[in-house]
């Protein structure tokens, strides 16, 4: 009896131990996404990436040691630049099953004067990674961005003939 109450006292935190909430984490990871675009509007966006990137971020690049950590989210973005907005927001997010990971995509849109004093506005869609850290914050791993393409100009082969 004695060895029956042991191996269940042994056994009872693997049981109580149940697979994460994906549910419950997809919506903790898409209220990050829409924290982090909030902030950059009220702090700028030097600010919100600064505090939202995790120490070992890495970007898209050529060379792959420019664009990794902190420093590389300073150089990447520069100091912000007054009348420039970027906004986006989310239309999916997922999570990996045992919670650690989660990712979202979505539209994003730039607005600036150009020198001519009229509006330049841009759009395109972006993905964050995002990655729980052991204190059990979530900080983006990776970010990037592709702008929209303009419509490719007709072609003299796409012309009809009468």
């Amino acid at each position: 009896m004695k060895t029956i109450i042991f191996l269940l006292a042994l056994l009872a935190p693997l049981a109580l131990s149940a697979a994460p909430d994906k549910e419950k984490i997809k919506k903790e990871v898409a209220a990050l996404e829409e924290a982090f675009c909030a902030m950059a509007q009220d702090q700028g966006l030097l600010a919100a990436f600064s505090h939202f990137a995790a120490p070992d971020v890495a970007f898209i690049d050529t060379d792959p040691r420019k664009f990794r950590g902190l420093d590389a989210v300073r150089e990447r973005l520069g100091p912000d630049q007054p009348g420039v907005k970027l906004t986006w927001s989310a239309t999916f997010t997922d999570v990996s099953n045992d919670g650690t990971l989660g990712y979202n995509y979505g539209r994003y849109e730039s607005r600036r004067f150009g020198a001519d004093g009229k509006e330049i506005v841009r759009g395109g869609w972006f993905l964050t990674i995002w990655k729980r850290q052991p204190d059990g914050t979530w900080r983006y791993v990776m970010d990037n961005g592709a702008p929209d393409r303009p419509p490719a100009p007709p072609t003299s082969e796409g012309v009809k003939k009468n």
